[in-house]
């Protein structure tokens, strides 16, 4: 097995440019490692992957410095407030996408900007804290943009699977069961009481959102709060899915440079039976009910064209109440979970997300 290689590294803050990386399976098993595990010790890593410490950090390093994978934390509502996760599709005049979709890309609601190529030009992910904000977004920020022809907007109604719980197949189960983590949101115990987030949880959020494997030491240099203090707040808003950590990796470089979104249909009194079906097959980074035409969004990540027609041959063969109106394949990726990525998916620079703040910038 051959190590990463990283040529031609420029790294300034956040921003990485001019960078070539080989990734091979060591690579992938730390990606997959993390994504149980975001904050894991290296100590632990490195014993599950057979590897030093040391060596764990250092392939680490290279990875998120290239911009191939990061690890990242945002806030979100309480899991019963999750209908303020709304999905907007945006048709946008010609030739003012690309402005579009950067000038979004810096809003802290974003939280994912896809440029389609059906159905709209762009599909904005955003999260709000309640109903009155998604309005105020979609009227007084998306109807005031130039070149923004139409908003359509999707809100979330209930969750099957998330990108968070998405995995590489990179580890074998004993390393699996090494890594486990019962704290893991999704993991079918109930979160603890609602925790509010305050102004300055938020300060931490963003500082975690820019590193999410950022040290108590670092994080307290950043806040001004003491490690007990620290840990208590993180302690208090993980055990209430306030804030949740996630592993990313670029599509590309995870193997599966093909994403593609289903819009279809279910039966209402089916949703609750069929999602979860949905959300436990490999292929399904997202599995989410929401308004509209139709009621259930699918996204997946695949090696081809080919495998996005596989997949939905066999949902039709598994499903049968199960229809697919809209197939979308997206050109591009701008922006997910925080990060702007450049054309091959790998990310560049980090835009924190807030869903507290003021949905509309002040002129």
């Amino acid at each position: 097995m051959t190590g990463t290689e990283v040529t031609g590294t420029e790294v300034t803050g956040t921003e990485v440019t001019g960078t070539e990386v080989t990734v091979d399976e060591l690579d992938l098993a730390l990606v997959n490692a993390l994504q149980l595990r975001p904050r894991a010790p290296w100590s632990l890593l490195g014993q599950t992957l057979g590897i030093s410490p040391v060596t764990a950090a250092r392939r680490w390093r290279r990875l998120s410095e290239a911009g191939i994978a990061w690890v990242t934390a945002y806030g979100l509502p309480h899991p019963e407030d999750r209908g303020c996760v709304a999905y907007l599709d945006l048709d946008c005049a010609p030739g003012r996408i690309g402005r579009i979709a950067d000038e979004l890309a810096e809003d802290p609601h974003v939280m994912s900007i896809e440029h389609f190529s059906q159905g709209c030009d762009l599909v904005v992910t955003a999260a709000f804290t309640d109903l009155a904000a998604v309005s105020r977004y979609t009227a007084e920020r998306l109807g005031r943009l130039p070149g923004v022809d139409a908003v359509r907007v999707h809100l979330a109604t209930g969750f099957y699977a998330e990108g968070i719980r998405w995995r590489l197949d990179s580890l074998d189960p004993a390393q699996r069961v090494e890594l486990h983590d019962d704290h893991l949101a999704g993991n079918g115990k109930p979160f603890a009481a609602r925790a509010e987030v305050r102004q300055e949880d938020r300060e931490l959020l963003i500082r975690l959102g820019v590193d999410g494997r950022l040290d108590q030491a670092g994080l307290a240099a950043a806040t001004g709060l003491s490690p007990s203090t620290l840990r208590r707040r993180l302690d208090r808003l993980a055990a209430s899915d306030a804030i949740r950590f996630r592993c990313e990796i670029a599509a590309r470089d995870a193997g599966r440079p093909v994403l593609a979104t289903f819009r279809a249909d279910l039966p209402p009194d089916r949703l609750d039976e069929v999602g979860p079906q949905l959300a436990r097959l490999p292929e399904i980074r997202l599995c989410v009910s929401v308004t509209g035409t139709h009621n259930l969004v699918l996204s997946v990540w695949q090696r081809s064209l080919a495998d996005v027609q596989r997949l939905e041959t066999a949902l039709a063969r598994r499903f049968p109440d199960l229809r697919v109106a809209e197939r979308r394949v997206s050109l591009r990726t701008v922006k997910r979970m925080g990060r702007i990525l450049d054309a091959d998916g790998r990310a560049v620079r980090a835009v924190p997300m807030d869903i507290w703040r003021d949905p509309v910038p002040a002129p």
